[in-house]
């Protein structure tokens, strides 16, 4: 959640504030106009009268994209994909941008590209959120059980893919993102999600029920964009080498320390039947923790303390070396240590910013799964990941204690403007302390449905289970936001996945589907839920059944069958839901003839 701050800033200082307002350069996933406005003539007129601070800012974010490596040429082919969603969601931003671009001679593309991409531009993490749950907090007692929602740009694509086990020559290379390194003499099966045409992976269970996701985080100990394992190489290479949760964490260990990962701060979450971990990692130095019959969560920031089980050997002298703690320490807060903690930049630096631009985000996202997760411990399920998979801050508790009920709506079609809408310029650096406030909640759910950068794409339940042959190691998948798609069952000990669904064909529809109705939940929400509950409840009535009969016979065919035939009903349910909101559309804005006498 991100809020709009109006007065916590000196109002004195009108062009810092100025600075400030376009700090994000307005971007598109937190700022809008009235549709009653002029937008071209308010565009135009903005941009006369603060040109300079407007190119300024631009400056700022070309220079912050050179530090990062990015081309910005290279975002040019997706722009027109982009434009053309925002013409048919947002076409009064664009008029604005148009005017703005008409009175400052900034070219209008220049303009659209750094309102479009301003995150990747600048280099921030990425926004997934993860639940974890281990033993006594499942309703089954036993096992190991991760979900993660998996945001990425609005016009990524994934995949599900399966990896078979092999077997490597002394001499054979991983080729990873950035950096190749020593393949290992056996790799494990796999099933998993990827962005489409990778090579890494984002989540993920193998042929031993290891279950791995990631999520990234800010950190102090950055490595250069292309230096290092990429995390979904990290993710990757676990599932092919990790036989237990513990091992994994060593094969983290190992390959951090040895090679670092890219870019900024990673955290994995690493189970089995048995155990449940998260490993912490920033640049070649990490921390983990081992949970015991207890939930937890990650969104985008670091959360292990001073409670962690396992470290690096030099976690704390190169923290000693670089004067972030005192000498002679035998634990440090790993959080407070290696996380970025500077909130927003009141000096207007864009090297600051990184920090105050997950305040909300990652914090109350934090919060919420977190909330969810405690209200449900001892209780979780399949169908409790997926819950929280698709919540929207549902409701909202005020200081006071009064709870705000949303109704599962994305904050874009909330439509009241005491609690939520477009006009989130700025972000503030403490939590409200009164119900009403200067400020605008902007609804940040789980699920999300940010326009500017992204969203979720894909999500994934991962279950490990002690009592089960490993074969039966589950994954539930689904594409794009989880509130308007459904979820899918992979055995990790199916031969093969349904063609849709291992390449980016199963994705393409989905998102459609979610492009299609976007900022219109409350007219087609239900449309689309009343194809796809049913499909749920009836694939996991299914599960008990299939999974008895597999024990019986060990025969892969009946997984084989069951993940098959449950694909293609998914895709025939998502063809037949966009033929739902085709009619939807059709008969909302349709009318009877007049009669004329």
């Amino acid at each position: 959640m991100f809020l709009k701050k109006l007065k916590s800033f000196s109002l004195t200082k009108a062009l810092t504030t100025l600075l400030l307002t376009f700090l994000l350069i307005i971007s598109f996933s937190t700022f809008t106009f009235a549709k009653e406005l002029d937008s071209y003539n308010e565009g135009f007129k903005f941009g006369k009268e603060y040109k300079l601070q407007i190119l300024q800012n631009l400056k700022e974010v070309k220079d912050k994209a050179s530090k990062n490596n990015i081309d910005i040429s290279t975002l040019n082919s997706d722009l027109d994909k982009v434009e053309k969603m925002y013409t048919e969601v947002l076409p009064e931003k664009l008029n604005w941008i148009k005017g703005l671009s008409e009175s400052t001679g900034i070219p209008y593309r220049d303009l659209l590209i750094f309102n479009t991409f301003d995150k990747n531009l600048l280099g921030l993490q990425g926004e997934c959120t993860t639940f974890i749950a281990h033993g006594k907090a499942l309703k089954d007692g036993t096992g190991s059980m991760i979900m993660k929602n998996r945001d990425l740009g609005a016009t990524s694509l994934c995949e599900v893919s399966l990896e078979q086990a092999a077997t490597h020559a002394n001499n054979e290379l991983y080729q990873a993102a950035y950096i190749d390194i020593p393949e290992a003499e056996k790799t494990y099966k796999f099933v998993g999600d990827r962005t489409a045409g990778r090579w890494g992976y984002a989540m993920g269970i193998n042929e031993h029920q290891v279950i791995v996701a990631d999520n990234d985080a800010p950190s102090r100990d950055t490595l250069a964009f292309n230096t290092g394992l990429h995390d979904n190489d990290l993710i990757r290479l676990t599932l092919e080498r990790a036989k237990t949760a513990r091992e994994g964490v060593d094969i983290v260990g190992k390959l951090v320390e040895k090679y670092g990962v890219a870019w900024g701060g990673i955290m994995y979450e690493i189970g089995d039947p048995n155990e449940l971990w998260v490993v912490e990692v920033t640049g070649y130095r990490w921390a983990a923790k081992k949970y015991t019959n207890a939930v937890s969560a990650r969104s985008n920031q670091y959360q292990i303390e001073d409670d962690y089980d396992l470290s690096s050997k030099d976690l704390i002298t190169f923290a000693e070396k670089q004067g972030w703690v005192q000498k002679g320490l035998s634990k440090i807060n790993f959080r407070k240590t290696y996380g970025s903690t500077t909130l927003y930049p009141e000096d207007n630096d864009l090297s600051k910013r990184q920090a105050a631009e997950k305040l909300y985000s990652t914090e109350q996202r934090y919060q919420r799964a977190m909330e969810l997760m405690k209200k449900s411990f001892g209780n979780i399920t399949l169908e409790t990941m997926m819950k929280g998979s698709r919540d929207h801050y549902d409701t909202y508790t005020l200081p006071s204690g009064k709870v705000v009920n949303t109704n599962q709506i994305p904050f874009y079609s909330l439509g009241d403007k005491n609690f939520a809408n477009w006009e989130n310029n700025e972000f503030i650096i403490d939590f409200p302390k009164d119900d009403k406030v200067s400020t605008n909640l902007y609804i940040r759910g789980l699920c999300s449905h940010d326009l500017g950068w992204g969203r979720t794409m894909s999500s994934a339940v991962l279950w490990a289970r002690p009592n089960v042959p490993n074969e039966l190691g589950l994954m539930l998948h689904s594409f794009s936001p989880p509130c308007g798609s459904i979820f899918v069952p992979f055995y990790v000990g199916i031969d093969k996945v349904h063609p849709d669904f291992q390449g980016p064909a199963a994705a393409a529809l989905f998102q459609q589907i979610d492009t299609r109705t976007f900022a219109f939940y409350q007219d087609y929400h239900n449309i689309i839920r009343a194809k796809f509950d049913p499909y749920e409840k009836d694939m996991l009535s299914k599960i008990q059944n299939i999974e008895g009969k597999y024990m019986e016979s060990r025969s892969k065919a009946v997984l084989n069958s069951f993940c098959y035939d449950e694909c293609q009903a998914a895709v025939d349910l998502a063809k037949a839901v966009q033929e739902d909101i085709t009619k939807a559309a059709v008969d909302k804005n349709d009318w009877t003839p007049r009669k004329v006498d």
